[in-house]
């Protein structure tokens, strides 16, 4: 259901009330530890954007949190709860690495659309499971996807070890053909790849999609009324299963530019819980597309500048942890910050105050 303006506007104030308040949380937990807020939010920042290695790992980790959560917002909107993206993510990367070293040696221009359309197929078959499951038998999807990501950890585990292993003393496959690397940088001695371009790319894609097409308007209203999209000629089972497999391509796409932007080979066990950071970037803004990039470079800002302010400041980088999920529960309380009923109520009191006694 669309939503007047002023509503929105309304919205992403009290978003940002939330991320007001649980900074200045953090900062007392911080405090109770016995260091100084001041200097490890400087050290925080230092970490993250000081220097081009330290800005460049910011990149990284931003570039797999945007296209996670451009994928999620999809499923978010029509009511699919997709926990998957893990599993799409680990399907992609391995499938987009076989094809940099199974395929005869390309030029980049070919070679690197090929690996990466790959890491999308994967990721759309392996997100269909679960949206099969979920359009035509009604499962929990939670229950399906969650259970997906372990199976698709366990799959590319047996293919690493066996016949795509690369018979070293660790567990992994052969490295891509140097022409299926995506460009790096200019931000050495970081990781960060042009891949940054790509995941701006799959937001404004998603974004175009959701409040400019046809489609959009079919999954935004699936999820309100099924059952009144089906009378009117939209079928909102294979818009579900639509959906759904877009949203498992962009994770695997996330997991194709980590392998040909980042590592160069699949590697056991690369990625821990990493799309999960794409799906909380989403919750944290309430599935506001606009304010998505804002949420993902936050993320990477806390997971890269926690090391530089444990470093410098002694704090631990664990105590970093702490903010997502304080974050979190202050963007689900965010009713509490209802400035405008705050404002009537100090008006009312001033008023109150200021008026005869009788």
């Amino acid at each position: 259901m669309l939503k007047p303006k002023s509503e929105n506007c309304e919205g992403i104030i009290r978003i940002a009330i939330a991320f007001l308040v649980s900074i200045i949380a953090f900062a007392a937990i911080i405090a109770l530890c016995g260091h100084d807020p001041s200097s490890a939010f400087y050290q925080m920042i230092r970490g993250a954007f000081a220097g081009k290695f330290n800005f460049g790992s910011t990149i990284e980790d931003f570039i797999l949190i945007l296209i996670v959560g451009s994928g999620y917002s999809l499923t978010r909107r029509i009511g699919y709860f997709n926990i998957g993206l893990e599993g799409c993510l680990y399907v992609g990367a391995m499938f987009s690495c076989a094809a940099g070293f199974l395929l005869p040696e390309l030029p980049s221009i070919v070679i690197i659309p090929v690996c990466l359309l790959v890491s999308m197929l994967a990721g759309a078959i392996w997100a269909s499971i679960g949206g099969a499951l979920k359009a035509f038998f009604d499962v929990n999807e939670a229950c399906v996807t969650i259970m997906l990501n372990y199976v698709a950890i366990a799959l590319t585990d047996y293919l690493l070890n066996n016949p795509w292993s690369a018979h070293s003393a660790a567990p992994e496959t052969p490295h891509v053909q140097p022409n299926a690397m995506l460009p790096k940088l200019p931000l050495q001695p970081s990781r960060a790849s042009a891949a940054i371009f790509i995941a701006f790319a799959v937001y404004a894609f998603v974004y175009f999609l959701t409040h400019r097409t046809t489609f959009g308007f079919k999954f935004r209203h699936v999820a309100d009324n099924p059952g009144f999209c089906d009378a009117v000629g939209i079928k909102s089972k294979w818009v579900l299963l639509a959906t759904v497999m877009l949203s498992g391509a962009f994770g695997g796409l996330a997991g194709g530019c980590e392998i040909l932007g980042v590592y160069g080979n699949f590697i056991q066990n690369f990625s821990i819980n990493s799309a999960f950071n794409g799906i909380i970037a989403c919750l944290l803004v309430k599935n506001n597309l606009k304010l998505l990039p804002l949420s993902a470079l936050f993320i990477a800002f806390t997971r890269t500048g926690g090391n530089g302010m444990e470093y410098y400041t002694g704090v631990p980088s664990a105590l970093v942890d702490t903010v997502v999920p304080i974050l979190i529960l202050f963007v689900a309380m965010d009713r509490m910050f209802d400035y405008k009923k705050l404002l009537k109520f100090v008006s009312r009191k001033k008023d109150q105050a200021e008026s005869p006694s009788v």
